[in-house]
């Protein structure tokens, strides 16, 4: 019996969704000029055709990867913009952040992914956009920090270094899931932010 259009869309949907889990963690650990199609389709267990059904090539695939973070970081970047209190609304991104990297090795990999990123140049144009975007948010945090110093909540310091260091903090966290796996203990929000509330 044929499939049903609904039936194909849902395994087109499905296989795009296990192309795009291999390939995060294949770009992740290994990087994208070490990464190859076959690499991704062993890691998802599908043919090499199948891969490029879905994507005209690896740029192309990890160029919708790398628009898939520039989203999520734009998002996170929106949150900034709030009426709560600047203290609230670290609070409840620090712990978002946490608790993702804590229940989801996917976003462990994508913030591996934009570290990686960051670190190499592979010439390809979504990685200036990142690159800009995750300068945007720092700068954006920067501000949401130096509000929140006007209030007296929190410390003192140069908001911009406080900014980067929350981000890195965050970054090591998810670096460190990655490292230490099952044995992964997340820390709790407060002792993420210690450095920067009053």
């Amino acid at each position: 019996m044929a499939r049903t259009k609904e039936q194909n869309e849902r395994l087109s949907l499905a296989t795009r969704e296990k192309i795009y889990t291999a390939a995060l963690s294949l770009f992740a650990q290994k990087g994208f000029a070490l990464t190859t199609i076959k690499d991704i389709s062993r890691t998802a267990n599908i043919s090499t055709g199948l891969v490029y059904r879905h994507f005209h090539s690896k740029e192309d695939l990890f160029g919708r990867l790398v628009e898939k973070a520039v989203h999520e970081i734009k998002s996170v970047a929106e949150s900034l913009h709030t009426e709560a209190s600047p203290k609230e609304t670290v609070t409840e991104l620090v712990k978002k952040m946490i608790t993702g990297i804590q229940s989801s090795e996917e976003v462990s990999h994508y913030f591996l992914l934009v570290a990686r990123i960051l670190l190499e140049d592979e010439g390809l144009p979504q990685i200036r956009e990142l690159k800009q975007t995750d300068l945007m948010l720092f700068q954006q945090m920067a501000e949401l920090i130096e509000r929140g110093q006007q209030q007296g909540v929190f410390r003192e310091g140069d908001p911009y270094q406080l900014s980067l260091l929350l981000f890195a903090i965050i970054q090591g966290t998810a670096d460190m899931k990655m490292f230490l796996g099952e044995k992964f203990v997340a820390p709790d929000v407060q002792d993420v932010t210690a450095f920067l509330f009053k």
